[in-house]
């Protein structure tokens, strides 16, 4: 099994050590891409919304935001409809972060359904789901060969710290396999059975069932009183004030999502957001009148289903990202280690295959 699916778990292992802080790069060469005139001063929110429906954008679609003032803006139409905008002339940035958006989707591409060329590949995507699998059963089979005959610390200590002094590569890749499996079993784990969720029906279908929903069905989540908008008592604000309004219980913020509005909406909705992007627990929606009288109720956090938060949080477990810079970085180091556990792992098994080869023609 392990000999079988050993290269195809390797290709996964490299790609995702290569997507590790895809993110952070994909966001560096868009902003890479931002000229600043000399003199200039970047644009207010109220022109850059302005901005957002000169190029296309209608109420409803989405404006994103950032803190930095010169970082690009993001107009958003739809789920792969997305607009950047020049901080500075709120023209679109037709090919900013182009390459690097390029390099990081094929990369994705061969790490899920081993599409070197094209989009996704069937067969690709069924062979790098079974070598998923069994990795995941070499890991936990892996335990009971691992786990020490007795907890004594010195023998312990042998499975947890790289050894000096070993005699042959034999010895050290014993030890290093170990070692290494030890200290990434629980980050492995967890990207392998968020990857199985992602590779097979069966595995999603059993998320939702842990909760009592069903994929695509209405679940339960938590009930949001939604208030009647309330009647302008003054005239409409510019928004820069109102974003000022909504994020002022949010000295940490990162970024503001604003969603477009009609010309004659009494309120503006802003999705709060201080964490990377992708974590729940840090993204607030807050309700502002237009007439700056205020906040419209307390901001409300993720109100999706049980089953739904689970499918989002494996969603980002597998890349690291729920638990932020330092889960990608373990997300990544966990990867290498599993290059390290490949390359001995068929060390290894190719000596023990050598070795019941020469005792079956003794």
């Amino acid at each position: 099994m392990g000999l079988a699916a050993g290269v195809f778990v390797l290709l996964m292992s490299v790609t995702g050590v290569l997507l590790t802080y895809e993110r952070q790069m994909v966001s560096a060469a868009q902003n890479a891409a931002v000229e600043a005139p000399a003199g200039a001063e970047p644009l207010s929110v109220e022109a850059l919304a302005e901005a957002a429906f000169a190029a296309g954008g209608t109420p409803g679609n989405t404006l994103t935001v950032q803190r930095n003032p010169t970082h690009v803006a993001t107009l958003s139409k739809g789920r792969r409809d997305n607009s950047l905008l020049d901080p500075y002339t709120g023209e679109v940035l037709e090919h900013a972060g182009e390459g690097a958006e390029a390099f990081f989707g094929r990369v994705m591409r061969i790490h899920r359904w081993l599409a070197f060329t094209g989009g996704r590949n069937d067969v690709g995507a069924a062979i790098n789901g079974a070598a998923n699998l069994t990795f995941g059963a070499l890991l936990i089979s892996g335990v009971v060969l691992w786990w020490p005959r007795k907890w004594k610390w010195p023998l312990v200590k042998t499975q947890l710290f790289f050894r000096r002094g070993l005699p042959n590569a034999k010895a050290r890749h014993y030890n290093w396999h170990h070692v290494l499996a030890a200290w990434s079993f629980l980050p492995l784990f967890l990207i392998i059975i968020s990857g199985a969720v992602f590779s097979y029906g069966w595995a999603n279908k059993l998320v939702y069932a842990a909760f009592g929903e069903t994929p695509g069905g209405q679940g339960k989540g938590r009930a949001v009183v939604v208030a009647p908008p309330p009647e302008l008592a003054g005239d409409v604000l510019p928004l820069d004030p109102l974003i000022e309004q909504a994020t002022e219980s949010f000295g940490n913020w990162r970024r503001v999502t604003i969603t477009l509005p009609e010309p004659d909406a009494s309120t503006l909705d802003v999705s709060v957001d201080w964490g990377n992007g992708t974590q729940s627990s840090k993204k607030r929606n807050v309700t502002v009148a237009r007439d700056g009288s205020g906040l419209i109720g307390a901001p409300v956090g993720d109100v999706s289903s049980p089953a739904q938060k689970m499918r989002r949080y494996l969603r980002f477990v597998h890349t690291g990202e729920v638990y932020g810079f330092i889960g990608q970085t373990l997300a990544g180091l966990a990867s290498i280690a599993a290059i390290v556990l490949v390359y001995t792992g068929i060390s290894l098994a190719v000596r023990r295959l050598l070795r019941m080869k020469h005792a079956a023609r003794s």
